[in-house]
């Protein structure tokens, strides 16, 4: 089966493109001009691996990515580092061309997995998961078949805008990490294996191809802030320090730097520590069979090894020390 991958370059998108060529499917992996060798592929698994050079912004150079495929794994995305005319025209314009190229040429047994974490969560205004919230409809509007999984948190090996640098930082020998709130607000992070298992699965999912589903996608339990921090501690050995700062003394702080600069941002963090991060993934436990693991067994796996020790990334995968495994999510 031929499985189409947007976002192929990214931390979610490269697992994505080796595990379905590792299940035996033929993948056609979205890729822009200059990035092609940020996709890393076994050689064993090359000849599975084809390369679509395009833009998502230049509708033209969408046009075909789609045909002879059966599934289409949409998981390109511009984050909130960039500015929100990027966020716009990634985001927003270009689902619109992916979306016109499907319908335009697909085949008939055609549907589209649209993956997009910032869709759930809490209620956090940014302009980023409004975006994120635009493309899921535009993707739930359009004629297509349609499947849509809703992760929280992706972490894993090769993660280094996120994973690497949680890693470095409780990994540290001595120092303090400081929670600036309580510690109980609960998150529910999932292993980026688990990830794509879940999808997989749904390739085989007989009801998934006449209905249209939704499937929040996370580990099994919630995990209380403090406790993510402390299991990280201990899966890196690290020498660190967890201490908290009431959130009432936060608020303060804001409020005193509000009288001299804009703290937008930092209200919205306070904001989004506030309420429980849980979701229900009994969906997808039912229907799919998905088993994630929790938390502490996978910070520990993902913990082995050196790859998230090296402060300069570009030099370690120069030197063959880290595994070049792309950057970015959904």
């Amino acid at each position: 089966m031929k499985i189409a991958v947007t976002g192929a370059t990214g931390f979610i998108g490269g697992y994505m493109v080796r595990g379905m060529a590792a299940a035996g499917h033929e993948v056609r992996a979205f890729v822009r001009p200059g990035r092609e060798s940020a996709l890393v592929v076994p050689p064993e698994l090359k000849d599975r691996v084809e390369l679509h050079i395009g833009d998502l912004t230049d509708r033209e150079s969408v046009m075909g990515f789609s045909k002879d495929c059966r599934f289409l794994i949409h998981l390109a995305s511009a984050h909130d580092h960039f500015t929100q005319e990027h966020m716009q025209a990634v985001n927003v314009t270009g689902t619109e061309n992916l979306v016109a190229d499907c319908e335009q040429n697909a085949p008939e047994d055609f549907q589209l997995i649209n993956v997009a974490s910032a869709v759930i969560g809490m209620p956090v205004y940014s302009y980023y998961r409004d975006s994120k919230r635009v493309q899921e409809k535009i993707v739930r509007a359009s004629s297509l078949r349609w499947a849509s999984f809703r992760p929280t948190l992706v972490y894993g090996v090769g993660d280094y805008r996120h994973t690497a640098l949680l890693l470095q930082r409780c990994g540290a020998k001595k120092g303090t990490y400081w929670v600036p709130h309580e510690g109980l607000s609960k998150i529910n992070p999932v292993h980026v294996d688990d990830m794509v298992d879940v999808v997989r699965t749904f390739f085989e999912y007989e009801r998934g191809r006449e209905d249209f589903r939704v499937f929040e996608i996370a580990g099994p339990e919630g995990v209380a802030f403090n406790d993510f921090v402390d299991l990280t501690i201990a899966a890196t050995g690290g020498g660190v320090k967890r201490k908290n700062i009431p959130r009432r003394w936060v608020e303060r702080m804001i409020f005193l730097k509000g009288l001299f600069k804009d703290v937008t941002k930092e209200r919205r963090g306070a904001g989004y520590f506030s309420l429980h991060h849980e979701h229900d993934i009994r969906p997808a436990q039912e229907e799919l069979g998905f088993a994630p693991r929790t938390f502490a067994e996978g910070i520990q796996e993902v913990a082995k090894g050196d790859w998230w020790r090296h402060e300069d990334h570009e030099a370690a995968f120069a030197a063959g020390q880290a595994p070049r495994l792309g950057m970015g999510g959904v």
